[in-house]
């Protein structure tokens, strides 16, 4: 019998964030750092369980959603980005995105990511307004993003994708097409 090599992506979930927005169906919610440490561990020790005889399938792509990714302590994204290397072949070129509040990161965070391999970020800006960021229970400011924003670009961040929302209650036409 042949093994055959697949190509594929890994999805990597963190389910804590600061705070949980009035609109999010996801699993996520706040914990401290005791739970996100112990999170991390168990995460590591499943991809060493998950990965045995996977090996030769090829890694294109690596995703951490949430949640929010980047509430996790300095250090955590590099242990289990590490972990996907020692466990599976992940390619030189794979995609490795990480989801971001504007509001949970800074120069040093930024700067252990991109150490770490990751080479596209998402964040999530919703809006461009900053009425419509409270009502939607965003931590951030419009300038925290913009600053984020630049603090990546100084990162060596190229890849960058920001999410938005339309359909935000009370949105008028004028605060969209400033957020589009």
């Amino acid at each position: 019998m042949m093994n055959k090599t697949y190509e594929k992506g890994i999805y990597i979930h963190i389910p804590f964030c600061v705070h949980k927005c009035i609109y999010c169906d996801f699993l996520s919610a706040p914990a401290g750092d005791a739970v996100k440490y112990a999170y991390t561990k168990a995460l590591i020790n499943e991809i060493r369980n998950t990965a045995d005889g996977q090996v030769k399938d090829k890694i294109t792509s690596i995703f951490f959603g949430g949640g929010t990714p980047s509430v996790l302590p300095d250090g955590c994204i590099a242990d289990i980005l590490a972990a996907v290397r020692d466990c599976f072949d992940v390619l030189d070129d794979a995609e490795i995105t990480m989801e971001c509040n504007p509001g949970t990161v800074n120069e040093s965070r930024l700067s252990e990511y991109r150490a770490a391999g990751v080479n596209r970020l998402s964040f999530g800006l919703q809006s461009a307004d900053n009425n419509e960021l409270k009502m939607l229970g965003r931590i951030h400011t419009f300038e925290q993003f913009e600053e984020s924003f630049r603090l990546a670009r100084a990162a060596g961040f190229n890849n960058i994708n920001v999410d938005l929302m339309s359909a935000i209650p009370g949105q008028t036409e004028a605060t969209l097409e400033n957020t589009f």
